[in-house]
């Protein structure tokens, strides 16, 4: 670069050239120069300025000087090994000022070689980068922690489980994992309002804290639902001592409004490996222990047994109307369009399966669809689901409706099938609809720990059909996984706007969220809007598609094509 500019700078002399350089460099970096042993022979005035020592105490020192303790004695041994061998070192570096605050920098350490190309002195050019690891982690609580409470959120508590049955399964130690629900949580929020309701819920996590010190993990999954990861356990007996414990001291009284109220709190137990060695399966058997325990009248707690799972009478008449319901076609399809939030264009719909049962009536698809999965009748249904929102599609191509998706949602089980690919690619070519105008969705749990999942998802994409993240923000996906998934589309979970005309930790998610995705080239859909100042604030957040109750809600496939056709007389 030097030889350039003297190249091209011919009027001007190789020393004012070299002065001009390390001046502008002086001016805008953090700047030092250490001999071959470390020791700081050359400070400019922005390093003093950010360590607070002045040059003299810098002079003859060495960077241990602002070392924070932050980083591990690997970390700088490393460094060491690399500029050592005359080799330009770059990372980031958390130090400590004078003053006891701390600070972050960007670096790159520069060896300056002799004759025999061995480092005789380091040049160390910094950049603070303080303000932008505070807004890391500030993004970062707001994605994995419950703001009311502080804990562990339903994504971070998920990440923690898998590491730990993985460390669990590794190493032969036993886990207890324990869901935890507030009885009749919602008669606080009836009887005394939300704001007591919070109040409640931040009690009881401060006392999970108080009584579970030390190693164990605590995470709030939703509303009224707490999990317990309780590491080193001896057997079944020491997790349900602790247990007690813990239910002992929850259902303290808790002064509220006047009043002492007194929390019910029912627990479900299941331990790794005993009872299982997968953290979904943990977590689903935990959950029907819980069941069992609150069918009982809660207050209570029960560990996983076999037969724990034992099927209710109003379960076993679900399950028998729903098989039937798949066979005699008691279903249907909705569909609700997706738009454009700029123009107003339609650019696809989601097929969304309903169910009228002529007896029973209109069932919601969260009672039916986790039965479905759990007895794999998800499997002839997805199938009908996947075939009729196909034959829809074709139908919509065929009339010469300018090309849009129709998204499908698919469940976990479904691509577990071994014969997935191969039902997709028959009814592709029984419908003889095109691929590109297909839409998969997956929800973030189908990607947690199931690599050949992502394999599967992967070859349905090479099939040209796109694939769709559902409920994004919610399930397991890491942000800085986002670019590991086989995916073509995130839909950001409604419960982010719902109120991101108001919270502005959901606007922070949400902004986060579209921000990664178009640096790994996603697109992003948002999902739930029903106000149109939501819709002004995800454009200005850059998202630019969007679908919900603003626009229509899933209606039959005749009502759809209404709108659809309401939208081009508007165009």
């Amino acid at each position: 670069m030097i030889q350039e500019l003297i190249r091209r700078n011919g009027s001007h002399s190789p020393e004012k050239i070299l002065r001009d350089v390390a001046h502008a460099l002086d001016q805008s970096a953090i700047v030092a120069i250490t001999d071959q042993t470390g020791k700081i022979t050359y400070v400019n005035e922005l390093f003093t300025k950010i360590s607070q020592y002045s040059v003299e105490e810098l002079i003859g020192a060495n960077h241990r000087l602002v070392n924070s303790g932050y980083h591990l004695p690997r970390f700088f041994k490393d460094m060491w090994a690399t500029i050592g061998r005359g080799k330009t070192w770059r990372g980031e570096i958390y130090n400590k000022a004078k003053d006891g605050s701390y600070y972050w920098v960007d670096t790159v350490i520069v060896p300056f070689l002799n004759e025999k190309g061995k480092p005789y002195q380091y040049i160390s050019i910094r950049y603070d980068i303080t303000s932008r690891k505070e807004s890391e982690r500030l993004t970062h609580e707001l994605v994995y922690y419950d703001q009311l409470t502080n804990l562990p959120n339903r994504t971070s508590t998920r990440r923690m489980l898998r590491e730990e049955v993985a460390n669990s399964n590794l190493q032969g130690t036993n886990l207890a994992f324990v869901f935890l629900n507030i009885d009749r949580f919602r008669y606080i929020n009836d009887s005394f309002g939300h704001e007591s309701g919070d109040y409640v819920l931040s009690v009881i996590a401060k006392r999970l804290k108080d009584v579970l010190q030390g190693e164990h993990i605590i995470g709030r999954l939703s509303g009224d639902e707490f999990a317990l990861l309780l590491k080193n356990i001896d057997d079944a007996e020491h997790a349900e001592r602790i247990t007690q414990e813990v239910k002992q001291y929850l259902e303290e009284p808790i002064e509220l409004m006047g009043y002492s109220h007194i929390p019910d709190v029912s627990f479900g137990i299941a331990l790794c490996p005993e009872h299982a060695t997968m953290p979904s399966d943990l977590v689903m058997k935990a959950e029907k222990a819980l069941i069992s325990a609150k069918s009982h009248g809660g207050s209570g707690y029960e560990m996983y047994r076999q037969g724990t799972d034992a099927k209710t009478l109003e379960r076993i008449l679900l399950e028998n109307e729903l098989r039937k319901s798949v066979q005699l076609g008691h279903l249907h399809l909705d569909y609700q369009p997706k738009l454009n939030l700029e123009t107003g264009e339609l650019t696809g719909v989601e097929a969304l399966v309903r169910w009228n049962h002529p007896d029973l009536g209109r069932i919601p698809p969260d009672r039916f669809i986790p039965v479905a999965e759990e007895t794999k009748i998800i499997l002839p249904l997805g199938e009908w689901v996947l075939r009729e929102a196909c034959k829809q599609a074709k139908r919509w191509q065929d009339s010469g409706y300018k090309p849009f998706r129709t998204a499908i949602n698919m469940s976990a089980v479904q691509l577990e099938e071994p014969t997935i690919l191969e039902t997709i690619k028959a009814i592709l070519d029984e419908t003889g609809i095109t691929p590109d105008l297909i839409e998969i969705e997956l929800t973030e749990s189908a990607y947690a720990n199931r690599v050949g999942m992502r394999k599967t998802v992967q070859k349905i994409r090479e099939f040209g059909i796109m694939v769709s993240i559902d409920d994004f923000g919610t399930g397991f996906s890491a942000f800085s996984y986002i670019k590991e998934l086989p995916a073509d589309i995130l839909k950001i979970d409604m419960s982010f706007i719902r109120d991101i005309h108001e919270n502005e930790d959901s606007r922070a998610i949400v902004e986060a969220i579209v921000t990664l995705a178009d640096i790994v080239g996603l697109s992003v859909i948002a999902e739930g809007i029903e106000h149109k100042e939501q819709v002004t604030i995800l454009k200005g957040l850059g998202c630019r598609y969007g679908q919900g109750y603003y626009y229509s809600r899933p209606v039959p496939s005749e009502e759809c094509e209404s709108f659809m056709k309401k939208i081009v007389d508007n165009e």
